[in-house]
């Protein structure tokens, strides 16, 4: 009789163990998903940030240019040259 208590027992403590191992791989498995939305998401901003730097490049050279090419800046180079001169 005690043996029959005990294999009801272990199916029971086996039962739970079983339950337990299934929650755990449920936590795993959301775990991995949020991981790769997550990967996903940094790759998304780096590439923006990258983007954004690039453009940030771009305008500072057209500004640069711009610059250059106006007439109150193209004179003050005429001048220092002069005065080099």
């Amino acid at each position: 009789m005690a043996s029959d208590e005990l294999k009801i027992v272990l199916e029971d403590v086996k039962e739970k163990f079983d339950t337990v191992i299934e929650g755990i791989n449920m936590v795993r498995e959301t775990l991995e998903r949020h991981e790769h939305k997550n990967d996903e998401q940094f790759r998304k901003m780096d590439m923006e940030f990258l983007e954004t730097r690039k453009d940030i490049r771009e305008l500072r050279q057209d500004l640069n240019d711009h610059r250059d090419n106006t007439e109150l800046h193209t004179g003050n180079r005429k001048k220092k040259g002069l005065a080099k001169v």
